[in-house]
């Protein structure tokens, strides 16, 4: 059906898909090179080198160091090593010892997942290489390697049992439906320190799954759906059977119910009576009888409740409110204790960017009646802090390194056809705000992700070089309630990127920039917006840069990996409906002949399998036979990298060459 779908809409680059075919990269070998030698030769490429070396952050590499048993684990960069290690020490600051350096398998391996045993005796870790994941479980003592496991296929997501007997993951499948189609479907399995991993009995409705203990050991759930997640099975570790949970009959079937267990409790974040979401304690033995449910925490407009932790006997949990995140401290009976003071208004996560997954994972690690985080802002670099949620206090275990002091951050709002749209303007002090300024606006709005306004390191360097840097949460995005999300998914796309030209727009009526001297960009998803807003309302922009986009929503079921996500968000491309609506936005098929374009730079990774480099090979050459303007249409594939995977210095080069790119068509 998909193929029959796909093949209804006319493809004049299709021949450029095909990775395999020698003429592609040779194609897009040429094309590369192009773009490489003339950003190098831009007059603006020494100011521009300067500009992010003195303000750069790997928000990547920026993790805060998390407490199992009474070892501490964290990824830092080591000067001489290309990529992040992980050490392991008795204290959450201060060297550590090395456990795992992933250069000792190869010059571009990375750590792909890092799984700890509750008590930090062992881990379960994934390291990546030429496009494979190779799996072992370590003994954290001396880094012995304990078992192999040549066996698992794909991307595992892992949660041991307290007794280190074994680990629940989960693993991308490829399922024949009963209509003959084949789909990716996660399984979940049960991997034995000794001894064959045994399928679990946990078909899921929905592709995506994950596996999750309660912090006592006794209990297991498979969490499923990763925009709106809820747990779909649970069993008591000690022998138990599976039980399937909130069957369609015990609450909105699209409702969200994340959480953690808490005792025999599932303490859950819901919308099952409102998009702000109200915090509940389900009976692990009534899943499905809501009359047994305890309201912990009653729905309030304006406050987005996000995630929590059990911490000790405390319980950390993450609020959105006005755009930025706050941090609460409950007791073990749901009782509110009170708000932590932070040390400003913006995002905090396990790393710089783990704000972004508290949809599915832990934002705070446990310490004690205590957690740990990174918390940034547009005015400051990473810090780590620990929050101690008995007394209510925070202190600073390592401060930032890139406190912003000269910059001036406003918040102001647009109004679009679906309501308010929020968005900050960071510049320096120095910086007018009468048009003159090159401006740079960036968003996500997507799969219910937050998108708060954290440390950019691009828009550190961008403001240090005069200009202005605009940060948005659109509709799609998880900052505000599930109408919000709703509003900017599948058949409502389009709400995502009319809030985006709504936010340009009013920039340009306040006199803030104009239209030949503002620019675009996102990443991924916010590819995809970067594209929509070039092909839509290139009349609003002088330049877009579009990092590791998807760009043809038609054709994107030739690859499974991103089809399995973007089912979630946009849209199940076999189906009719869903494909008629994705093809209305999809960029590639909003190209117009004849149309004068702004200037356009593609780039992505040559590894990159969530948003695979033919997306922008096929968006380049489509605007390039079509553009009407003496405007640069480039392409950039980067060797060694994939989805905003890479090292350091990688990181770097991308930035500058995209910082030269715009600067060069904006300042």
């Amino acid at each position: 059906m998909t193929d029959m779908i796909a093949a209804a809409v006319e493809n004049p680059f299709g021949w450029i898909e095909d990775d395999a075919d020698a003429a592609v990269i040779e194609w897009q070998r040429q094309a590369n090179d192009k773009t490489v030698a003339e950003l190098a030769a831009s007059p603006n490429a020494a100011r521009v080198a300067a500009a992010v070396n003195a303000t750069f952050e790997d928000l990547f590499a920026a993790t805060a160091p998390e407490r199992f048993g009474d070892t501490w684990f964290r990824k830092v960069q080591i000067e001489g090593r290309a990529n992040l290690v992980l050490t392991v020490s008795s204290s959450p600051t201060g060297a550590g010892r090395v456990l795992i350096d992933p250069s000792d398998h190869g010059p571009a391996a990375t750590i792909a997942i890092c799984h700890p045993s509750h008590d930090g005796r062992l881990l379960f870790v994934g390291i990546s290489e030429d496009h494979a994941i190779a799996y072992r479980v370590l003994n954290v003592a001396d880094g012995s390697v304990v078992r192999e496991f040549p066996s698992i296929a794909g991307y595992a997501l892992g949660a041991w049992a307290h007794d280190n007997s074994g680990f629940f993951y989960s693993v991308l499948a490829m399922k024949t439906l009963a209509d003959g189609q084949v789909a990716p479907q996660y399984d979940v399995w049960w991997q034995p320190l000794s001894g064959e991993a045994e399928l679990q009995p946990t078909e899921l409705d929905f592709p995506f799954g994950w596996p999750v203990v309660s912090a006592d050991g006794r209990w297991v759930a498979v969490m499923a759906n990763q925009t709106a997640p809820r747990p779909r099975w649970i069993k008591r570790i000690d022998g138990g059977e599976w039980t399937r949970v909130l069957a369609e009959d015990a609450g909105p079937a699209g409702s969200m119910y994340k959480g953690r267990f808490v005792g025999d409790e599932f303490w859950a974040i819901t919308d099952d009576r409102s998009g702000w979401c109200r915090l509940v304690a389900i009976p692990a033995d009534s899943f499905d009888d809501p009359s047994s449910w305890r309201e912990l925490i009653a729905a309030r407009d304006e406050i987005k409740l996000v995630s929590l932790t059990l911490c000790g006997e405390h319980v950390a949990l993450t609020t959105i409110e006005g755009g930025v995140m706050r941090l609460k401290s409950l007791d073990r009976q749901g009782r509110d204790r009170g708000y932590l003071p932070l040390p400003g208004d913006g995002a905090f996560g396990l790393m710089g960017f783990g704000f972004i997954a508290a949809i599915m994972s832990d934002v705070v690690g446990a310490d004690g009646d205590g957690c740990v985080f990174i918390h940034s802002s547009l005015t400051s670099g990473c810090g780590v802090y620990r929050a101690d949620l008995g007394t209510l206090t925070v202190a600073e275990l390592e401060p930032s390194v890139h406190p912003l002091s000269d910059r001036e951050l406003e918040c102001l709002s647009a109004t679009g056809p679906n309501g308010p749209v929020t968005y900050w303007v960071l510049r320096k002090r120095s910086t007018p705000l009468d048009g003159s300024a090159p401006t740079i606006v960036t968003g996500y709005g997507g799969f219910n992700a937050p998108w708060i306004p954290s440390y950019s390191a691009m828009g550190a360097a961008w403001t240090e070089l005069g200009g202005l840097w605009v940060h948005t949460q659109l509709r799609g995005g998880g900052e505000r309630d599930t109408q919000f999300w709703n509003e900017g998914r599948m058949h409502r796309k389009q709400g995502t990127f009319d809030d985006m030209f709504a936010v340009i727009e009013d920039l340009h009526a306040r006199g803030f920039a104009t239209p030949e001297r503002t620019g675009v960009t996102g990443s991924s998803n916010g590819g995809l917006l970067t594209c929509a807003v070039f092909t839509q309302r290139p009349d609003l922009i002088g330049a877009a840069v579009a990092q590791v986009p998807v760009c043809d929503l038609v054709n994107l079921a030739r690859d499974p990996v991103p089809l399995n996500i973007v089912k979630a968000d946009y849209g199940d491309p076999a189906i009719a409906e869903d494909a008629a609506a994705m093809r209305a936005y999809s960029p590639v098929h909003r190209v117009r002949a004849g149309t004068p374009y702004p200037a356009l730079l593609c780039d992505a990774g040559a590894a990159d399998t969530t948003c695979p480099p033919w997306h922008a090979r096929k968006m380049v050459a489509a605007v390039e036979a079509a553009n009407s303007s003496d405007r640069r249409i480039r392409l950039r594939v980067r060797e060694g990298t994939g989805h905003n995977a890479m090292t350091r210095e990688l990181f770097i080069e991308r930035d500058v060459e995209e910082l030269i790119f715009l600067y060069d068509e904006l300042a």
